[in-house]
């Protein structure tokens, strides 16, 4: 039983390694496209469906298996995942933040709106692209928006860069070891 247990988490820890090395070998080949209107994008192609992506994308749960920068997130009172709902998200190091589902369309994009302070928002859009090779191709926008935008991109611009990278890169490795076709 122990020698089992042993195996186990020894699996465990070389997967964790592997998955690590894989995320920053591939970080490097990718960049966020920035915009004037302090805004910014990145898309990733992975061979995933878009149904397992949308799936990890509705599952506001379980948002920290992709992103290891958050605590928590939920929609309140477990809503469900459409226009309207709200939610939280708590990264670390940061204070719990309420976001709004402003747009859905099941399988295809959705917007969610951060509220921040001094009546600021950061809206995060995540929608699919075409493809020549139809692989797919997952997005992720994120745009400043209120009278002290220009401050805020300043201040968060470089974090969400990071953090973006990270956070995709992962979810398509997640992806692409859940789906079976």
């Amino acid at each position: 039983m122990t020698m089992k247990i042993f195996l186990c988490s020894f699996k465990v820890f070389f997967m964790s390694i592997f998955l690590t090395l894989l995320l920053t070998a591939s970080v490097k080949a990718i960049d966020v496209v920035e915009f004037d209107d302090y805004s910014m994008k990145l898309s990733i192609e992975t061979t995933a469906s878009k149904a397992i992506i949308w799936s990890m994308w509705a599952d506001v749960k379980n948002w920290k298996q992709f992103d290891e920068r958050l605590e928590y997130s939920f929609l309140v009172d477990d809503m469900p995942f459409e226009v309207g709902s709200s939610g939280y998200v708590k990264g670390k190091g940061a204070p719990k933040t309420k976001f709004i589902l402003t747009k859905v369309e099941a399988g295809v994009s959705f917007t969610e709106v951060l509220k921040l302070p001094l009546w600021q928002t950061v809206h995060l859009q995540r929608y699919f692209e075409s493809s020549p090779e139809g692989k797919t191709i997952f997005t992720h926008e994120v745009n400043f928006k209120g009278g002290l935008k220009s401050v805020y991109y300043r201040l968060l611009a470089g974090s969400f860069k990071k953090d973006l990278k990270l956070v995709m890169e992962k979810m398509k490795v997640l992806a692409e070891s859940k789906d079976t076709r």
